[in-house]
């Protein structure tokens, strides 16, 4: 077996960090199974809203000091950016590295799409290179200062002595980068740059842990500054090796044992790394977002997919590379919506508890009890509500904008009746104008509310209500022994039921009064002058002439000189065939129909479509089904003369003996004319309802559109006739209905074929179209998709629809040319509800939206 080095060194790179978490986290059993939740209760309600906000403040100052790896990045390639754009773009790239890490290369392509402007990028690219290694030369430095005992941290070390080599390598590192970088010379990076640099990571390193000092104050503990700098430092070492992003799980796990050696209670540690992972890094990603989403518009995301240049550079970058493009295309959607389902968590986590506040007690004491109860379950119904609402803020749907207004308002009366918070009246606020700000941006009138996606909010809406209601229980249990303020366990199972029901009843009211006073409609109904010069000027297709059914909408182009005809059902559009009429408009008609059908919530599919236009639609981004053929006869070459036509022409002479005739009739019909061909539809529909959608069916007014064959005995009575359906093209002629009483005699559907081809090559046409077979050679091998198998089951065994056997063999006689015919749907789209649909909207049945 051949020895891969590139393969052992990427398992290395997954296996490594995961052998140390474990590691981390075997050493520190002990200290896990001694936190209190009680504690961390405790020491949430202590800390005031204006502490909490400052230490935001202070978190958003520490990161804001990474802008100078920027600043001075640009200044030693000699560009010129402007500061906002620098302060946008350190802030975007280095709040990503915290969170999605990639080793860096999050970072590195927010900085190279968005400076590429400016500066060559392989430039920019070796430039960031060489800056890499230097970010953490503050940490370095930091290290050898709490080996000198500047920063105090021995207890922790001699208590988990594998973190020396660990602290000891990384406080050699920062003298061995400047001894390889020096031995290189001026061609890698000057000695200048690696001292800026290096202050910039120091100020980081150093700022962090003010910020941990901070909140560690904040929370009543009396531990010295220099103390918490020293664990923080080992700490931040020990993340540094395990190479998670941000150092999850084993920086919080040795901080953790260390704060405890230091005499600081394990609730109150734990509470102190939950806010610092919400001011350091959490609530920092998500003003990265916000900035990534000004940032990131169209043009810049296009000129990155035109001149990629980060995935060959660096290894495995590709991948890496156009997951992160990917996310950064949609980060303006994205934005608002993470924003919302974060609102909705943090309301969550102040709902669980009293308020711990001067507000509260003073409302208290004043109003009833059951008041403020009622205002708590608002407020949670609110949190729920932004959560449920962030996929269709997502979707940037209407309906959803305004519910938001809605479920807003709720949550500030909630507020108002239980006492006013500053991070409440934050997270409401900030939700409020960044939906305010963005309402232009809503373009889509709604999403449908599928099965799917009821399933999901159910299951969203437990998991939060369940979460609640686990949460506050636990609270409640360790809070009540030692009188720490909680609501009880009954008022509890209150909150999570009447937010529940609130929510359910405002989501059905505002839905019905959303579709009531807005009913956008999709196309319009059967304009029969302006189909017809359309047709008739343009041209159209062989389903064209089923527009005038009136069963159907059109969606016309700009001009007039085009359309789609579509039917509605449940939650989908089904497009009947291709567009009609002027052949330059199909692709943009097609992208406006797309564009509207998917503003209002509905799902596309289109029945029928030709071979040779599957390109057009998968650019669309549909995926296929083959239907069946279309048996087209060539009229210049058909005869009934040979011996294979033997039993065609014996047929024929029959008929012309025994006196039989045939002859077109063309429009208006009298209604004399009209009685005979109902009463012979009738006795072949024989009770049987009749199809429609992409089936013609008996309407005089549909009837009356084009010329009809009819054969007639000896006597003159009618036997069947069949319905002209022009194809609106020079030379070609199809058939819509063909029905004949059954006693008639037998061999009259091949006479009334004969008899028409007869006239068709007489009028001048060349082609014949007798129609599909429906699922011809589809899904009949065992080793055919199964989705094509259990489609040839839907269409052969479903009672409302034809028998479709024999009907192959039957048009075989006549020697035609097959042509595919399609069902397209939509990628991530079930191809057997696609099928039911349309075989539904044949057999006449729509089927109702719910709640749409």
């Amino acid at each position: 077996m051949r020895f891969n080095k590139q393969r052992v060194l990427t398992v290395a790179k997954i296996i490594l960090p995961i052998i140390l978490i474990a590691f981390i986290f075997y050493q520190g059993q002990n200290e896990l199974r001694s936190l209190s939740l009680k504690e961390s209760i405790r020491a949430i309600q202590q800390i005031p809203s204006w502490k909490f906000i400052l230490l935001i403040v202070s978190g958003l100052a520490a990161v804001a000091t990474m802008f100078f790896y920027d600043f001075f990045l640009l200044r030693s390639l000699q560009v010129k950016v402007p500061i906002g754009l620098i302060f946008r773009a350190s802030w975007i790239a280095n709040s990503f590295n915290g969170i999605i890490g990639f080793g860096g290369l999050a970072g590195m392509g927010v900085r190279t799409a968005l400076y590429r402007p400016f500066v060559e990028g392989t430039r920019l690219l070796k430039a960031i290179g060489w800056m890499a290694p230097t970010l953490i030369s503050g940490l370095s430095i930091l290290s050898a200062l709490s080996l000198l005992n500047v920063f105090p941290a021995f207890e922790v070390l001699d208590l988990k002595k594998w973190l020396w080599p660990v602290i000891i390598g990384v406080a050699f590192f920062f003298p061995v980068y400047l001894l390889f970088t020096f031995r290189r010379g001026s061609s890698s990076i000057r000695p200048s740059s690696i001292a800026l640099y290096s202050l910039v990571s120091l100020a980081e390193w150093f700022s962090a842990g003010v910020v941990v000092y901070f909140i560690l104050a904040a929370l009543g503990t009396d531990v010295s500054f220099s103390k918490v700098i020293g664990v923080f430092i080992i700490a931040a070492t020990a993340g540094l090796i395990s190479m998670v992003p941000g150092g999850f799980g084993s920086f919080d796990l040795v901080f953790l044992i260390g704060m405890q050696r230091a005499g600081v209670e394990e609730g109150i540690v734990l509470t102190g790394l939950l806010i610092y992972r919400l001011v350091y890094y959490l609530i920092p990603f998500v003003i990265g977002v916000i900035f990534s989403a000004r940032e990131f518009s169209g043009p810049v995301v296009k000129m990155i997919e035109d001149k990629p240049i980060v995935g060959p550079s660096v290894e495995v970058g590709g991948v890496i590379w156009r997951l992160q493009l990917r996310f950064l295309s949609k980060v303006r959607h994205f934005t608002l919506a993470l924003i919302t389902l974060l609102a909705g968590i943090a309301i969550w986590g102040l709902a669980i508890l009293p308020p711990n506040s001067t507000q509260y007690e003073y409302l208290e004491a004043r109003l009833p009890h059951e008041l403020l109860l009622l205002a708590n379950s608002f407020f949670l119904m609110a949190g729920l509500l932004y959560v449920l609402l962030a996929p269709s803020l997502y979707r940037r749907t209407k309906r959803s904008l305004y519910m938001i207004y809605g479920v807003s308002a709720f949550a500030l009366i909630g507020m108002a009746l239980r006492g006013f918070n500053l991070i409440s009246l934050s997270v409401v606020l900030i939700v409020l104008v960044l939906v305010t700000m963005s309402r232009s941006a809503f373009h889509r009138e709604r999403t449908l509310i599928t099965t799917t996606r009821l399933i999901r909010a159910a299951f969203a809406g437990f998991l939060y209500l369940g979460g609640f209601i686990f949460f506050g229980y636990a609270f409640y249990t360790l809070g009540s022994a030692d009188g720490t303020k909680v609501y009880p366990a009954h008022e509890i199972f209150m909150f999570a039921a009447s937010a529940a029901i609130f929510a359910l009843v405002y989501t059905l009211v505002f839905i019905r009064l959303f579709n009531t006073f807005n009913q956008p409609v999709l196309g319009e109904k059967l304009d029969l002058q302006k189909v017809k010069d359309v047709l008739t000027e343009e041209g159209g297709n062989y389903l064209s002439h089923l527009a005038f059914l009136g069963d159907k909408r059109f969606f016309f182009s700009e001009s007039g000189r085009s359309f789609i005809q579509f039917s509605q059902t449940g939650n989908r559009i089904m497009m009947l065939g291709d567009p009609s009429g002027n052949p330059e408009e199909h692709s943009q008609l097609i992208a406006c129909f797309l564009r509207r059908v998917e503003d209002l919530g509905y799902i596309p599919n289109i029945y029928q479509i030709q071979a040779q236009n599957m390109s057009l639609y998968h650019d669309f981004g549909f995926n296929f089904f083959k239907l069946g053929e279309e048996a087209i006869v060539d009229m210049t070459t058909f005869t009934v003369s040979g011996k294979k036509r033997a039993g065609l022409r014996s047929i024929k002479n029959r008929f012309e003996r025994e006196g039989m005739t045939f002859e077109v009739v063309s429009p208006p019909f009298s209604e004399a004319l009209l009685d005979q061909l109902r009463d012979v539809s009738d006795e072949w529909l024989g009770g049987k309802s009749e199809k429609g959608f992409s089936l013609g069916y008996f309407n005089e007014s549909y009837l009356n559109q084009a010329p009809i064959g009819i054969m007639r005995d000896a006597n003159q009575q009618m036997l069947g006739f069949m319905t002209f359906m022009p194809a609106y093209q020079e030379g070609v002629l199809s058939i819509d209905l063909m029905r004949f009483r059954p006693d008639g005699p037998n061999g009259i559907m091949d006479a009334m074929f004969i008899r028409l081809f007869d006239y068709a090559t007489e009028q001048g046409y060349h082609t014949f179209n007798m129609g599909m077979a429906p699922l011809s050679s589809v899904g009949e091998d065992e080793t055919s998709f199964w989705q094509e198998r259990v489609a040839a089951d839907v269409f052969n065994n479903i009672r409302y629809m034809y028998s479709f056997t024999g009907l192959r063999r039957y048009k075989e006689k006549y020697d035609p040319k097959w042509e595919g015919r399609y069902l397209a749907y939509r990628k991530r789209q079930s191809l057997t509800i696609a099928i039911l649909k349309a075989t539904r909207l044949i057999s006449k049945k729509k089927d109702r939206i719910l709640l749409p």
